[in-house]
């Protein structure tokens, strides 16, 4: 099997060196032909001459050179179309390059991929994260708004082993764009997953702050629009009609019986039925809006992610692994 990794970097190159040495002894012997393909997301120090030095288990390497810088999840979203475009390939790993997605799991993911016959992709299911008290606290509220909103657990991320077949279907996906894991669930792409705890970054600080990850639990979100759109319209008319029944219930008492009712209770359950009128309302509009947005497919990745790709180059490799490696794919971007 041809397999591609996948990898996306922005200026973390002493990380990312750390991690190849250490993926190069886990898949050291292994029968498959592995292709390295790096998504440089506009750096701002050129990737090291370096890299690859005393690496020799990949037979061809790609660095592709963004334009400008898209955050991860989007160079994700370029890799993943140019090497639709570019490669013929049996599986892709998609993984971090600072070593929080573990090397020594991707033979694991590998073994599962083929168990399954390779018709399903394998998906780190984390057990166990490396991060403090305050993120995991945040993560869980975040995992419970995921699942109150679209009624979808949380249990995956980028790491996994895809089999080449699913990009036919996820490239022709705008929500693509927004969130590589979601992004497959939502096609209900056939996936398993492999229980793993997640790793402590080789070098530095991770660059990912609060508004960074919110913003990355919001683009999952995005990619359910519509199923959050729904379960928010039916929620909140749930709500308006307990309110109104409140609101007649008080009226009957009032006018029809002589139990005692406060003078305030009708107005209080008025004003309740209102604010619930206006926010069914505008939970409305967003239902329409996002339903409209999914005739409007104004971003395609198969079609738009050429223009963010400026390069694709072969990495320099010292002469004891350049023997054999065959040369730079060619590209259809400019």
């Amino acid at each position: 099997m041809k397999i591609v990794i996948l990898i996306p970097v922005y200026n973390d190159w002493a990380s990312l060196s750390e991690l190849l040495s250490h993926l190069g002894e886990r898949l050291q012997g292994r029968t498959e032909q592995f292709h390295l393909v790096l998504v440089d997301d506009a750096s701002d120090d050129p990737a090291p001459r370096s890299l690859l030095n005393s690496l020799n288990v990949f037979s061809e390497n790609t660095l592709l050179q963004l334009r400008c810088n898209l955050g991860h999840q989007r160079a994700i979203a370029v890799g993943l179309t140019w090497l639709y475009h570019n490669e013929v390939f049996d599986a892709v790993v998609v993984m971090d390059g600072d070593g929080e997605d573990k090397p020594e799991d991707v033979p694991r993911f590998m073994d599962k991929f083929v168990e399954n016959g390779g018709t399903t992709a394998v998906f780190a299911e984390r057990t166990r994260r490396s991060e403090g008290l305050p993120f995991t606290f945040f993560y869980k509220l975040y995992q419970l708004g995921h699942r109150l909103l679209t009624g979808l657990p949380v249990k995956i991320g980028n790491f996994s082993v895809l089999p080449g077949k699913f990009l036919h279907s996820l490239v022709v996906s705008n929500h693509l764009w927004n969130h590589y894991a979601a992004t497959v669930v939502r096609l209900r792409l056939g996936m398993t997953t492999v229980p793993t705890t997640r790793g402590i970054r080789y070098q530095g600080r991770s660059k990912m702050n609060f508004v960074s990850l919110v913003r990355h639990g919001l683009s999952a979100l995005a990619v359910h629009s519509e199923l959050v759109a729904v379960r928010l319209l039916v929620a909140t008319g749930a709500f308006f009609v307990v309110g109104v029944s409140l609101l007649a219930i008080c009226i009957f008492i009032r006018l029809f019986t002589s139990l005692a009712v406060p003078g305030w209770a009708t107005y209080v359950s008025g004003f309740i039925v209102i604010i619930l009128l206006q926010i069914l309302s505008i939970t409305f509009s967003f239902t329409i809006h996002a339903f409209s947005g999914l005739n409007g497919m104004s971003f395609l990745p198969v079609r738009d992610c050429t223009y963010f790709i400026s390069d694709s180059k072969n990495l320099p490799m010292t002469p004891e692994t350049s023997a054999g490696t065959v040369g730079s794919c060619s590209s259809v971007y400019g």
